[in-house]
């Protein structure tokens, strides 16, 4: 997650946070409070009617407490119904028409002793707060007095979608806000990065203009002292690796020649020894072990000339790349019984530098390499082309394929160690590698190298 992303979800998240919090309480809280509020005006006009109840109720004037408490129901849009009961449970007075509903003489009594009962019963037009106060104690009777909870209810629904309404409101003109903001912010790490990314890519990159940024502007001048070092080791790096692979090369050289001069003239002159030996000897046994002998030293003495022409052939040297290659390709394809092919364009016998042609020898070498050991192919074809001041050699195969990014991500450096040989390599002398492959669609190997005019 990008972040600027991470700075609009957080910001968004603390408003709605804090929004949707402080509407909870608000609305707790003012539920509360308007609780309070109608149990004490429920108590006051039940306090109220009481002191007039015993009065009509003591003198019998029974038409009088029937007035009061429609008088009261009249003048109070919220109280659902009054009904004054004696001491013995009878109806003095009541704002019902039709009679009590059922179950509500038993659905709320004061204890003996008690001042008042609040209790909240569930009617048809909806909660209702029902009030049982006892005449001068219940000596009597007693009133009930049953108050809508629906007004107040009605109240904070209201306030919780105002201030629901507000949050969101707030919520989108935070998260605009945030997301400019968070835009102003990232711009110039957008830069860097892009920087970088050309960096990576080996090209040029101009960001003066972070430098005036007051936080960014630290960022930049460390990221240039970072890419400035990265660079002086890298090219420390390359000559490095550069000289270990001359050096690799001139003792590949030493030890082909020692290998091709002095041990296959000393494996050459036992052969020649055991033949004369297996012609002067008259013994059968004698001249049968001497051909053996000879046999096998026959085989050695190839063995020998082939790790010659591995570690370093003559024909590289003394011919050229074309040429060199040209024979490998041929004996690749005997050694190891595979459809071997190899082309070459636009050279007409000129030469290229001396690191350049090994390079391109070598990869060319650990990708037909590469071949045998993984790819299971039953062809594979060599172009050597020169065009456009630039050396390219492909090496292309008929065999399994494989996933190189997988090959390329793997954690086990030593199974892309042929690769990222062959990419340093071309990297050395200022090239480029490339590999194509698919599973079960076979690999192709492209080496693009620049190359100077060098003469034959």
């Amino acid at each position: 997650m990008s972040l600027r992303k991470k700075l609009v979800l957080a910001i968004g998240g603390l408003i709605l946070l804090l929004g949707v919090g402080g509407t909870l309480h608000a609305r707790l809280t003012l539920a509360g409070i308007s609780q309070d509020e109608l149990e004490r005006r429920a108590l006051a006009v039940s306090r109220d009617l009481e002191s007039h109840a015993g009065e009509s109720m003591l003198t019998n004037d029974i038409f009088g407490l029937y007035q009061r408490i429609n008088e009261l129901a009249t003048a109070n849009d919220d109280i659902r119904y009054v009904v004054v009961f004696d001491a013995q449970g009878n109806v003095k007075a009541s704002t019902f028409a039709n009679g009590l509903p059922v179950g509500l003489r038993d659905s709320n009594r004061a204890a003996t002793g008690q001042p008042y009962s609040l209790t909240t019963l569930s009617t048809s037009e909806g909660n209702v707060l029902d009030v049982a106060y006892p005449v001068q104690g219940g000596r009597l009777g007693v009133i009930r007095l049953g108050v809508a909870r629906g007004p107040m209810e009605s109240e904070v629904n209201g306030l919780t979608s105002n201030l629901l309404g507000l949050t969101g409101a707030v919520l989108v003109i935070g998260l605009i806000a945030s997301y400019l903001l968070a835009t102003v912010l990232t711009r110039p790490l957008a830069r860097l990065t892009l920087a970088a990314r050309a960096i990576t890519r080996g090209e040029p990159s101009n960001h003066d203009e972070l430098y005036s940024h007051p936080e960014i502007g630290q960022v930049a001048i460390a990221f240039d002292d970072m890419t400035h070092k990265l660079r002086e080791r890298e090219e420390e790096r390359a000559q490095l690796l550069a000289k270990v692979i001359g050096a690799q090369e001139d003792e590949r050289r030493r030890i082909s020649r020692e290998l091709h001069d002095d041990a296959g003239q000393v494996m050459t002159s036992v052969l020649l020894g055991l033949a004369h030996l297996e012609q002067a000897s008259e013994e059968q046994s004698v001249q049968v072990e001497a051909a053996e002998l000879r046999a096998a030293t026959a085989v050695a003495l190839d063995h020998l000339r082939d790790m010659a022409r591995e570690l370093r052939p003559s024909a590289l040297d003394d011919l050229g790349l074309e040429a060199a290659l040209q024979r490998y390709v041929a004996d690749y394809g005997r050694k190891h019984a595979v459809d071997a092919d190899f082309q070459s364009q636009g050279f007409d016998g000129s030469r290229l530098s001396p690191a350049t042609e090994t390079a391109l020898y070598r990869i060319a070498q650990e990708a037909l390499t590469n071949v045998v050991r993984h790819a299971q192919a039953e062809s594979v074809s060599v172009l050597l082309e020169r065009r456009d001041g630039h050396a390219i050699l492909v090496v292309e195969d008929d065999g399994s394929g494989f996933d190189v990014d997988a090959l390329l991500h793997l954690a086990l450096p030593a199974a892309k160690l042929g690769l990222l040989g062959m990419e340093e390599r071309a990297a050395l002398v200022g090239g480029t590698l490339t590999v194509e492959s698919h599973p079960s669609k076979g690999t192709a190997v492209f080496a693009e190298v620049p190359v100077a005019g060098v003469g034959p």
